[in-house]
């Protein structure tokens, strides 16, 4: 249905307010007009905006104060069957001042309260405080599981290698350290060719399928497991092709993440 008059009289403030804040806070937009109603965006508009001028002003505080100083028992203290409890009360707080503390695998009430009042409320943050607006914190981000972080790694140079993607490939190899399947040392010139003649071999991989198996991870390195099949058209003939079968991805920690440095891919020997 066409605009009102005041749908467009609204529309026109979105849009100096949006280059308002593009040229005061170099903010960048995306956002199409139809994505939302004129208000609903201006009211959006109006919380970027407030955001933004508190963000410019403000102070450092802790996740602490800015949860008003709550006090809680020392984890050592707590008796084990009370420390469920107190995790609920803890967590119930903090939610009551806009912080929220997620948990995205299975961990200890023991665990979760120690790092929230050890690790978490001592934080440093921003002071901005607008109504909506929540501080969010992940105890993976503090803690990564280095067995999901190393097999997560892994899946994405496979996904990248059936998705014919080289570059994709190569961003998630070490530069240091590589080795063939076979065991060779080799350059990240010697991968990346290999990387191309396995997928320059298959003029399209019609289907794939990854599945995880396991992962061992010792010492700042991880052998991550995989069954791995996988059906396409060969370069040249179009004639159909296939390979299935275990699957090996050598992973070495880099920072918080993992690069690959060795691969083992049914179908790709090298």
């Amino acid at each position: 249905m066409p605009d009102s008059p005041q749908d467009r009289v609204q529309r026109a403030l979105n849009e100096r307010k949006r280059k308002d804040l593009e040229e005061k806070y170099g903010a960048r937009f995306s956002f199409s007009d139809s994505d939302a109603s004129p208000e609903i965006i201006g009211e959006w508009l109006d919380t970027v905006e407030e955001f933004e001028r508190q963000f410019q002003a403000a102070g450092k505080t802790t996740v602490r104060a800015y949860a008003g100083n709550p006090r809680f028992t020392p984890l050592s203290l707590l008796p084990p069957g009370e420390i469920p409890g107190e995790l609920r009360r803890l967590i119930d707080h903090l939610g009551s001042y806009a912080v929220a503390v997620h948990f995205d695998r299975s961990v200890p009430p023991a665990e979760a309260y120690r790092f929230i009042t050890e690790e978490l409320l001592d934080m440093e943050i921003d002071d901005v405080r607008i109504a909506g607006m929540t501080h969010s914190f992940v105890y993976e981000d503090f803690h990564p599981d280095a067995e999901a972080c190393a097999t997560m790694f892994a899946g994405h140079f496979l996904y990248a290698l059936f998705g014919r993607d080289t570059d994709g490939c190569m961003q998630r190899t070490d530069r240091e350290e590589l080795y063939s399947s076979s065991g060779k040392p080799v350059t990240p010139e010697e991968m990346r060719r290999a990387i191309d003649t396995f997928v320059g071999g298959v003029a399209v991989f019609t289907g794939s399928e990854v599945t995880e198996k396991g992962c061992t991870v010792s010492r700042g390195y991880a052998d991550v497991r995989f069954t791995i099949s996988w059906t396409g058209l060969q370069a040249g003939t179009l004639r159909s092709v296939s390979a299935s079968g275990a699957a090996a991805v050598r992973m070495k920690q880099a920072g918080i993440g993992w690069n690959v440095v060795r691969a083992e891919c049914p179908g790709w020997a090298w």
